[in-house]
């Protein structure tokens, strides 16, 4: 299993690190877009081919997707958004590009649609006004955002399995863990930022700290709003039975 993951996440992560040093040449034909679009291409025929199994994984389209939307129709997208776009329609965009990604879940895991958009949606608010708050104030490289959100999820995913598996020595399956996180966070935090490249290229404040700033604040404060969002509902007796 650690070959397989090695032999498709690693590549996967060394080739979007090396596409996010020189983010603009990524938006035209080039080596850099020609190596998304290879990225694209294989991890969305993973999610096709698993469909012919016993279980769908369409959970390979955390990543491609963001690339698509990020990248691959960026210019289209762009075009209907007015430009340069404010803050909160950058926000309005953020938050529901990102909240559609649970798509792969429910579709995965047979949970109730509806019940598991409105469950989830605390979570994706969190997460894009931490983007907004940080990359307005700071002028974050997108391999900054990229390697945060990366080892963000390392740090919470499942419950904050990584750091278990570690504690537990289980070494070897946390790489492999590792691994397969990391790209799908990272492309939370990178593909707003490219997505709105222009909007978030304007502040020139930068600080030594500000990635520690980032990745603090993306690993509290959507926690924080699930919480607060999980908590209105459940006053309101929200029914969450079969989300995962």
């Amino acid at each position: 299993m650690l070959a397989i993951v090695l032999a498709l996440k690693l590549p996967t992560i060394l080739i979007l690190a090396w596409a996010f040093c020189r983010p603009e040449e990524m938006f035209r034909p080039g080596r850099r877009y020609w190596g998304v679009l290879a990225i694209v291409i294989v991890h969305v025929s993973l999610a096709l081919l698993s469909l012919t199994g016993e279980k769908s994984s369409l959970s390979e389209l955390f990543v491609a997707y963001p690339l698509i939307w990020s990248v691959l129709l960026r210019d289209r997208i762009r075009g209907v958004l007015s430009s340069p776009a404010s803050v909160w329609l950058m926000g309005t965009a953020i938050c529901l590009l990102l909240w559609f990604e649970e798509t792969w879940v429910i579709v995965d895991h047979h949970s109730p649609p509806v019940r598991h958009y409105i469950h989830y949606f605390g979570f994706y608010f969190g997460v894009a006004t931490t983007i907004l708050w940080f990359c307005c104030l700071y002028r974050y490289t997108a391999l900054q955002t990229f390697v945060v959100g990366g080892l963000w999820g390392v740090l919470v995913e499942q419950q904050f399995a990584g750091p278990k598996m570690l504690a537990s020595g289980a070494v070897v399956q946390a790489l492999g863990f590792g691994l397969y996180i990391f790209p799908v966070y990272g492309m939370y935090l990178a593909a707003p930022r490219l997505l709105f490249f222009e909007e978030f290229s304007r502040s020139s404040r930068t600080s030594r700290w500000q990635g520690m700033w980032l990745f603090l604040g993306i690993a509290v404060l959507p926690l924080a709003t699930w919480l607060l969002w999980s908590a209105i509902l459940q006053a309101f007796g929200f029914d969450r039975t079969g989300v995962p």
